[in-house]
Order: C-alpha cells, then sequence, then structure tokens
C-alpha cells in the first residue's frame, strides 16, 4: 500500500545541506553583497549538485523557483543558526528555555491523534495507493478543538514546571510552542508512514 501525503515542507538531499551549511559557516558574516558574490561563486563551481537538487526538488513537487529557495536557506536560515549559536544572548536564553519542554503524555497525545487524522483522511486511488489531503494546519486547529480538556490539563503541567525553575511563560509563547511542535511531529509521523507503507 502506497500513501501519497502532499509534501508542504521540502527537504534537501545530505550533499545540499552540507554544502549550504559549510558555505553559510564561512560566509555568515559577510554582507548582503558579498554573501550574494560569493553565492554565485558556489553555484557555478557546484554547477552538476545543484542541477541535480533542482531535478530532485522538482521531482518531488516544489513549484518555486529551486535555486531562490536554496539561497534563501543559505541566507536566512543556515547564516542565521551559526549567527545565533555564537551570541552571547543564545546562551543565556538557552539557560531559561532548558526545561522548556513540553510534558511527555502531551507529546504522546499529539502523535495519536496526528496517526488518526491521517489514517481515518485517506482516499483510496486504487487497489495499493491512497491519498491524504489532510494539511498540519487543519490538523492542528481540528486538534485543539477537539481536545480542550487534555490540553487544559497538559499545558497546566508544564506552565507549573516551567514557573518551578524561573523560565518564562505567556499565552503567545505557548501557543507558539505548541503549533510549532505539533507541526514537527506532524512531518516526522507523515514521514514514517511513508516509510511503513511505500511497496
Amino acid at each position: 500500500m502506497n500513501i501519497d501525503i502532499p509534501i508542504r515542507r521540502f527537504k534537501y538531499s545530505d550533499i545540499m545541506v552540507e554544502l549550504l551549511d559549510n558555505f553559510a559557516r564561512i560566509h555568515r558574516h559577510d554582507d548582503r553583497i558579498d554573501f550574494r558574490k560569493f553565492w554565485d561563486i558556489l553555484v557555478k563551481t557546484n554547477h552538476k549538485t545543484f542541477e541535480y537538487e533542482v531535478k530532485l526538488l522538482e521531482s518531488r513537487g516544489f513549484k518555486g523557483d529551486p535555486h531562490f529557495a536554496m539561497y534563501k536557506s543559505a541566507r536566512f536560515y543556515y547564516r542565521k543558526r551559526y549567527i545565533e549559536e555564537n551570541s552571547e544572548n543564545n546562551t543565556k536564553n538557552a539557560k531559561k528555555h532548558s526545561y522548556s519542554k513540553f510534558p511527555s503524555k502531551l507529546i504522546e497525545l499529539i502523535d495519536s491523534v496526528i496517526e488518526i487524522f491521517i489514517s481515518t483522511n485517506l482516499k483510496q486511488v486504487n487497489e495499493s495507493e491512497y491519498i491524504c489531503n489532510i494539511t498540519p494546519a487543519s490538523s492542528y486547529i481540528n486538534f485543539c478543538d477537539n481536545y480542550e480538556f487534555e490540553l487544559h490539563i497538559h499545558i497546566g503541567d508544564y506552565i507549573r514546571q516551567t514557573k518551578s525553575v524561573g523560565g518564562e511563560i505567556s499565552s503567545i509563547i505557548i501557543s507558539n510552542k505548541l503549533k510549532k511542535t505539533f507541526k514537527n511531529r506532524f512531518y516526522k509521523i507523515q514521514d514514517k508512514l511513508k516509510t511503513q507503507y511505500h511497496p
């Protein structure tokens, strides 16, 4: 059985991840003009790698400009990550948030709910293939609406735990963290189901 779940977050190949990561680390302090200049050199000297990645992304359904997407990833994701890791503020923030994990029971609930959402929203295309058009965003809304009582209990535990270690807490922080956690778990479970059911 093959489950076709549309990809909404595209992953690069290991080779491209390494290339982008190394480039961003070396050029993390470059200004915009220099960053772009060295980026153009990188693309020219690694032409075959970039062309392979473009074909790979397009085969997975990517609709935008792959070259621009890879540039944005290097400039705004990989580069920013290196800058944040080396900043003094990041060290202070890491201490504040070192105990800000959601309770394991909440993560277990999220995982089980996501599996239910995906499995109950499958449409059979033929004898061995299924398609699921449910999105992480719509699943998250359903989760919050249908599991309000459970969320109240688990979030209460999370607030008490965070406050006990002097961590910062607010409804916006909790909401953003819950949404991000749910979407990340959705993608992990989606990948697991594709691997599990792909012939």
